[in-house]
């Protein structure tokens, strides 16, 4: 017997930039138009990055998931509880860039008091920030439009890919609290910095950690949080620590020439 229906691969096929593509079509629209009514509002920011994720990031990474070839939503799902192998992992993603912000203003000045209450609260931010939201934003960032990438330009330059798209999205956020050019020139230099260091740390880890997008958030948790260990006129300690640590991992063997990423070394 013969299926009137046509194969299934057929209609899943793909090139990874069409899909990079469509998912910029509805999320980057998304997180301008979220992003940008508190500038006019005044109404606090937070609500509109959860709507800017939740309403057009992971909805669309998921649809465009569903049709793809190479993963499945519950391959990309199951990443998001899977601890990294090994575990070990963790340790650098939890702990490289709060220590090497704080080490970094202690030589520079700013550093804030190390007390009981500042790590208490630093571990309850983090471990809430995980679960809110940077689960689900590695879940788009890394697991979907990094590793897409990836399949087609490699390591690097889908990380430098990656780097343009969140920056993009993310561009109104530059305008908020600024008092003149220079503030945004600041805002748009610090969100390129930390965009590409973040995305060549990110793209090392998917691939040592196997592939475990709980470790990837919990780096991304952890720059986050680092803001707070440095006194706000000091938080540039943190993306040039960040850019750097991107940089170096260039150096690693075998990352250049990792073009599937995860699906390799699974």
């Amino acid at each position: 017997m013969t299926s009137t229906h046509p194969p299934l691969t057929d209609r899943r096929t793909q090139r990874p930039g069409q899909v990079l593509l469509k998912f910029t079509a509805v999320a980057l629209p998304a997180g301008w138009a979220f992003l940008s009514l508190p500038l006019f509002t005044g109404w606090p920011v937070e609500p509109f990055v959860l709507a800017t994720l939740f309403l057009g990031m992971v909805p669309a990474a998921l649809l465009l998931t569903r049709n793809g070839q190479h993963v499945t939503v519950r391959s990309l799902l199951l990443d998001c509880v899977r601890l990294p192998r090994p575990v070990a992992w963790l340790v650098p993603a939890a702990l490289l860039i709060p220590v090497a912000t704080r080490l970094g203003a202690s030589v520079a000045g700013g550093g804030e008091q190390l007390t009981p209450d500042l790590l208490i609260d630093l571990t309850v931010n983090v471990v809430s920030s995980v679960l809110i939201v940077n689960l689900w934003e590695e879940l788009v960032w890394a697991g979907f439009v990094q590793r897409t990438a990836a399949r087609a330009y490699g390591f690097v330059r889908s990380a430098l890919l990656t780097a343009v798209l969140f920056v993009a999205i993310h561009l109104p956020l530059a305008f908020y609290g600024i008092d003149g050019v220079a503030d945004l020139g600041y805002n748009l230099a610090v969100m390129v910095a930390a965009g590409v260091g973040m995305r060549l740390l990110v793209g090392a880890l998917d691939v040592w950690g196997r592939g475990s997008i709980l470790a990837v958030a919990v780096l991304h948790a952890t720059f986050n949080a680092s803001s707070d260990l440095v006194d706000p006129s000091h938080d540039w300690i943190r993306y040039a620590v960040t850019l750097g640590f991107g940089l170096m991992v260039l150096l690693a063997p075998g990352l250049r020439r990792s073009h599937a990423g995860t699906e390799v070394l699974r």
